[in-house]
């Protein structure tokens, strides 16, 4: 019988791997492993995990912050059930699956593929920037299963909001956009994506009144990027609860932003796209001083 972990990593994309039966997974910081977890707190090789007749057989492997099977320190144990791990602070979720469940699940893999080539096709016909941006959100908010976002794009150097989904430029003004200007920012330094799946779990973001007073759960930003230059930026958010965001799903979200980025470049001297943003199209800037932080 398979299993399922999924890995919880600090400001970063779940880790979800389905575990075949018979099959034994190295787990640690060692890029050698089967499950990669990348935090400092996790020993190159921390523990083995040998899926066996339904059971996973868990085996510390003198790691340096210990194994632990809901709360307990241990060195070797059999997981009968369901179960949480936690490898140095990296949180997992452990949990066998019936053969059909394990195979929907590796269909749902396939799916997600075949959904971002899909919306990349579709992305591909639209030849009017404003609607290759307006389509790049909503395929960026599909992909991601979320339920609005906003796409900024470079404008006389500085980002301005060009398309957004589920908002309005009167929502953006508001303080329950406050948390995702905070994610924006992480994205905008690192050049990196920034996924939060559990925004309790985020020291920053979770003391923003904005936050809790949205419910905000979810959140993703893209930086657009052409080579090394900022194009644009995506962002989504979700306020329902279990919304996961993986590495796959990331890795599928970046390939397409960066698609995207490219093909909105090669538009930027649309007028549509260059004209000069009025009152309803906010500026980064402007985002910053509506919503920094209060100072203590």
């Amino acid at each position: 019988m398979p299993a399922r972990l999924i890995a919880y990593l600090p400001e970063q994309a779940a880790l979800s791997r389905l575990l075949t039966d018979g099959a034994e997974n190295r787990i640690g910081r060692g890029e050698d492993c089967e499950v990669v977890l990348a935090d400092p707190s996790v020993s190159r090789l921390h523990a083995r995990l040998l899926i066996s007749a339904g059971t996973g057989l868990l085996r510390d492997q003198d790691s340096k912050n210990g194994t632990f099977v809901d709360g307990q320190r241990v060195t070797d144990i059999s997981l009968v059930g369901p179960c949480w791990l936690r490898f140095g602070d990296v949180h997992c979720e452990y949990e066998p699956l019936e053969q059909a469940v394990a195979d929907q699940f590796a269909h749902r893999l396939d799916s997600r593929r075949a959904q971002s080539q899909l919306l990349l096709d579709q992305l591909g016909r639209h030849t009017r920037a404003d609607d290759l941006a307006a389509e790049t959100l909503r395929a960026v908010v599909e992909l991601a299963e979320c339920e609005r976002g906003v796409l900024l794009m470079v404008h006389d150097d500085q980002l301005v909001v060009h398309a957004t989904l589920g908002l309005d430029p009167e929502q953006l003004r508001a303080p329950s956009f406050g948390g995702s200007v905070g994610a924006l920012e992480r994205a905008l330094r690192s050049r990196q994506p920034v996924v939060v799946n559990d925004v309790s779990t985020d020291p920053e973001l979770r003391v923003r009144r904005s936050v809790v007073d949205a419910g905000l759960r979810t959140f993703i930003c893209l930086p657009m990027l052409v080579g090394a230059d900022l194009v644009g930026m995506a962002y989504a958010d979700s306020t329902r609860p279990g919304a996961l965001l993986t590495q796959l799903d990331t890795e599928l979200l970046r390939a397409f932003v960066e698609r995207a980025a490219l093909w909105l470049a090669a538009r930027s001297g649309d007028a549509e796209l260059t004209r000069l943003h009025n009152a309803e199209m906010i500026g980064w800037l402007d985002l910053l001083q509506l919503h920094a932080p209060p100072t203590q």
